[in-house]
């Protein structure tokens, strides 16, 4: 008995896909159908039934565009923001004040929390602390822009100061390919801000940038 009722179902559900205007033509039978209601247990039409589906559609919807929409705002936020850094760096008389004109937008614009100078070798930049080789390597001085980074207690100490103790992702810049072979390292605590799965597109434009700017004071 239950697998005739299935298979009556199933025939009835292809009839009523294939056509899908048969109640228009129909509309006495259309009176007799109900649904259960939701969460309440009594009977509704399937007209109202068909109204709480379209309107679930609508808002799971309206909630895509609202996201998109919020998603254009921030991307065109921030490429005014590119846009006032690039020119700041082209206004930029030495390194030191391209540097600094980065680190001011990093803070000001990008709400960046923290930052920290390194450079690789001799420092010869105001306020950076030097690193070796092997560190150097391993906060991704080879990659234009580096996320997922795993830093020690004592190196975010170090690196970012007393106050960084909550910080817990971070991520890299490199300045730049030749001397000064710096990096700026950008701490946060929020985990997934720089976390392994966040794209790494933007920063690396941000580190062309400097790249560009950086070029016309240093050379290989």
């Amino acid at each position: 008995m239950e697998e005739d009722m299935a298979l009556q179902a199933a025939r009835c559900r292809a009839f009523l896909q294939q056509h899908p205007d048969f109640f228009l033509h129909d509309t006495e039978l259309l009176q007799h159908l109900t649904l259960p209601h939701l969460g309440v247990g009594s009977a509704s039409s399937l007209l109202e039934r068909q109204v709480q589906v379209l309107r679930a559609d609508r808002e799971r919807l309206q909630g895509q565009v609202d996201a998109l929409v919020e998603r254009l705002r921030e991307q065109q936020e921030w490429n005014g923001h590119l846009l006032r850094l690039a020119g700041k760096l082209l206004l930029a008389a030495d390194a030191p004040t391209a540097i600094a004109a980065l680190q001011a937008s990093l803070q000001n614009d990008f709400a960046v929390e923290g930052l920290a100078l390194l450079e690789c070798g001799n420092c010869k930049l105001a306020d950076a602390q030097s690193i070796d080789e092997a560190t150097w390597q391993s906060l991704g001085g080879e990659h234009l822009a580096q996320v997922g980074l795993q830093l020690p207690a004592s190196d975010i100490q170090q690196y970012f100061g007393e106050g960084a103790a909550s910080f817990c992702s971070f991520a890299s810049l490199r300045l730049h390919h030749a001397h000064p072979r710096g990096i700026l390292l950008l701490g946060s605590a929020d985990p997934d801000r720089y976390g392994p799965s966040v794209g790494t597109a933007f920063l690396e434009e941000i580190a062309r940038l400097m790249h560009s700017s950086l070029d016309r004071f240093v050379h290989d």
